[in-house]
């Protein structure tokens, strides 16, 4: 009997701490959908004052739920700021402090590693590269969709993220498969800079590229929701937010991640749904952090425990709320840290501020120097707050990753080591460099690269010991086809800091523009030994052994990087390459295929199936692969060459000596331009 009693025992106490669905189960339990829609400012929505009708979807929800008016985000950069948002844990002690050197670390929970626990479906929908699946938050989900094409550097912005229409279409199309309890996280890139809205919707709003991108994330939302409402009819928890706001030139501030303002830490938040009140509007001080508890309360399921956040349905309010950035730090600045009890923020910095909200909601009047009490009292608070610190080391980003965050307005910078002196420049002192480098950036974005290199010259000319506007100068130049000066650049800033791997990478990419492959390697190998899990470095040291010859370590150094990246589309095509030089057609198209999947307009991969096809015979659809690859980048000598062949081949001798001629006129590599040279002789041209 006492082993029956315990038995039962056991049964009740798991019964009541925790509940996993089965379908055997009489009624499912509410299944929920978080759409974090990123850098969205709250004033720009209509349940927050907004009159300009942007966001009908997100209005109708708070009409029927519970909208947190005065709710802030931890952070103004994308990938801590959604470390918190899923895990209910501030910065500080979930320890990611930055975009792309930072992982979230797999012995803290999140919302998706507690729901699938509970037998939940979970399916994650991403729209950018800053949330990529190295970075920690793919873990719980069973779908963390997040093929982001992968294209060089320099070339559209547009093409570093994914737009709303495809990641609501992937989500909605997850959600119209889901029979049971689902979790599903859609994160909606717009409008976040630069902002190149669909035509319609610049349409509908000229001159106002922000808002027409707002307007395209809500119709997005609408979207979504309509799929989750009609998967789980009235059984549906939908949660809205967004990371951070947007500067917008407050405070000089254009985008967002440099200062700690309202402007960019005020944020939606949205719940509504089975078990949150109607119509309710809470005017207490809400965080990101808040939302995770909030929502496992909601639907009914066990807390995460140690957790920063607390559940909004239990009385009480927090009243003080922590924020950061460490995004200065990338140009050598010192971070902020900031620490706000009821109205009164504090911002600590070089030189500190402080705000009272109540009577200064903007930010304009700085009274730090009128309450001397205050500061200290508040400085007091964070700095005990700080001694619960987690730090954790970096992790060195891809440089394509790197080109793509720059592109995209980010910096993955360096946060200071422990113990390591704070710089003394304070981002607001160094504003002008900052606007100095938006624009440079903005140049690059539009191809204007001449006009990026003009500023960054300048900007360096100003911080002669400023890493990032060292390197962003050396990858314009080498953009601009001016490899010596971007090795001179790249050799003085390896001066500055011998153990920057990025930077030894950046040296090895210019010499082997150079044709110095032996020194490339060399440089690429001290990117290594500094960094062994440096993806991109792996890759050119792939390419670098492969033109060289020696595919045994090419492959070697190839493998290692897909193993680290699986989505690296361009380690794939190159995967591609190295099988197809090895008499591997089987291994090279499937590689070659894995990168259209991950990039269907990567032209090396276009061209490496176009070279198969020739080889199998199949000369129709070589020549539709390489037109095809020509029209994305007419500047692709070899696969203009190519086709030049195909075209012989297919008995279209005159255009196949147009396309080898122009090959032969305009090639960049001396060997393409022999070869052409050579197949013109065998076609009998005669000398153009």
């Amino acid at each position: 009997m006492k082993r029956v009693a315990a038995a039962l025992a056991v049964l009740g106490a798991m019964a009541v701490g925790a509940f996993v669905w089965s379908r055997a189960s009489v009624r499912p339990p509410p299944s929920l959908l978080l759409v974090t829609i990123d850098t969205l400012r709250a004033d720009r929505v209509g349940a927050y004052g907004s009159a300009a009708r942007l966001t009908p979807a997100l209005d109708g929800l708070a009409a029927g739920g519970w909208t947190f008016e005065r709710a802030v985000a931890a952070v103004p950069l994308t990938l801590p700021s959604h470390a918190t948002l899923l895990s209910g844990l501030d910065p500080f002690h979930h320890g990611v402090r930055n975009n792309g050197t930072f992982v979230f670390p797999e012995a803290k929970e999140t919302i998706a590693t507690r729901l699938k626990g509970q037998g939940y479906a979970t399916g994650a929908f991403i729209g950018a590269v800053v949330l990529d699946r190295r970075f920690g938050l793919a873990r719980g989900f069973d779908v963390y969709d997040d093929q982001i094409a992968r294209v060089e550097g320099g070339r559209s912005v547009l093409e570093s993220e994914r737009s709303c229409e495809l990641v609501s279409r992937n989500a909605v199309a997850w959600l119209q498969s889901r029979t049971g309890p689902f979790f599903a996280w859609v994160h909606i890139y717009e409008p976040h800079a630069p902002y190149a809205p669909p035509a319609d919707m610049a349409s509908a709003h000229p001159g106002s590229p922000y808002e027409a991108e707002v307007a395209t994330a809500d119709r997005c939302l609408a979207r979504v929701v309509a799929a989750a409402q009609a998967a789980q009819p009235q059984r549906v928890v939908a949660a809205v937010t967004s990371d951070h706001g947007e500067g917008l030139g407050d405070h000089g501030e254009s985008t967002h991640g440099l200062f700690l303002y309202q402007s960019t830490l005020a944020v939606p938040m949205v719940i509504a749904g089975p078990g949150v009140p109607v119509g309710k509007r809470s005017r207490g001080l809400t965080r990101s952090a808040d939302l995770a508890p909030t929502l496992l309360g909601i639907l009914g399921v066990p807390g995460l425990s140690g957790v920063d956040g607390r559940n909004l349905l239990e009385p009480g309010e927090a009243g003080e709320a922590y924020a950061e950035s460490d995004y200065p730090t990338g140009f050598g600045w010192a971070p902020l840290r900031s620490w706000r009890l009821g109205d009164l923020k504090l911002i600590d910095a070089p030189e500190v501020e402080l705000y009272d909200l109540r009577t200064d909601p903007r930010e304009e009047r700085n009274v730090a120097g009128l309450r001397p009490a205050d500061v200290a009292r508040l400085r007091g608070v964070l700095r005990l707050a700080m001694g619960s610190e987690v730090r954790q080391d970096q992790r060195r980003l891809g440089a394509e990753a790197e080109e793509r965050l720059r592109a995209l307005g980010y910096v993955a910078g360096k946060a200071p080591a422990a113990g390591t002196p704070v710089s003394a420049v304070d981002p607001k002192t160094a504003l002008p460099l900052f606007r100095g480098f938006e624009r440079a950036m903005e140049a690059e974005a539009r191809g204007d690269l001449a006009a990026s290199a003009r500023e960054l010259r300048d900007l360096t000319r100003q911080d002669p010991t400023n890493l990032t506007f060292q390197r962003s100068l050396a990858s314009a130049l080498r953009r601009s086809s001016n490899p010596e000066e971007a090795i001179r650049v790249l050799r003085a800033a390896e001066k500055l800091d011998p153990r920057d791997a990025a930077l030894a990478h950046d040296l090895g990419v210019a010499l082997a523009e150079r044709g110095q492959l032996a020194l490339a390697i060399q440089s690429e190998e001290r990117a290594l030994a500094i960094d062994p899990g440096f993806v991109d470095a792996l890759d050119h040291l792939a390419t670098l052994h492969a033109t060289r010859g020696e595919l045994v370590r090419a492959r070697a150094a190839v493998d290692r990087a897909i193993a680290i990246d699986s989505n690296h589309a361009r380690a794939w095509s190159n995967r591609g390459n190295i099988a197809r030089a090895q008499n591997q057609p089987g291994e090279a198209e499937r590689s070659y295929r894995r990168a259209r999947e991950l990039a269907p307009d990567l032209v090396d991969a276009l061209n490496g199936l176009g070279v198969l096809a020739v080889e199998q015979g199949s000369l129709d659809q070589a020549a539709e692969l390489f037109v095809r690859a020509l029209e994305l980048d007419p500047s692709l000598d070899e696969a203009r060459l190519n086709l030049a062949v195909v075209e012989a081949r297919r008995g279209h001798t005159d255009r196949a000596i147009r396309l080898a001629t122009e090959t032969e006129r305009v090639a960049r590599q001396g060997d393409l331009r022999t070869k052409a040279k050579a197949f013109l002789r065998e076609l009998g041209s005669p000398k153009p």
